[in-house]
């Protein structure tokens, strides 16, 4: 699995640093804390709510 390091490169090479970029951190948390309470895995969450608008 990529690497939340890995991916937040990738995010600021897609993305820049912008509004966008602030957003994916934002989605990021919010899909961490869903994980937590659904005992999901929060790495993966996390992970898919950082990259989720990278395409």
């Amino acid at each position: 699995m990529i690497t939340r390091d890995e991916a937040l490169k990738l995010l600021e090479e897609k993305l820049g640093s912008g509004k966008l970029f602030k957003h994916s951190l934002a989605v990021e948390a919010i899909m961490r804390e869903l994980a937590r309470r659904l005992g999901e895995d929060e790495e993966l969450w996390g992970l898919t709510g950082l990259l989720h608008d990278v395409d």
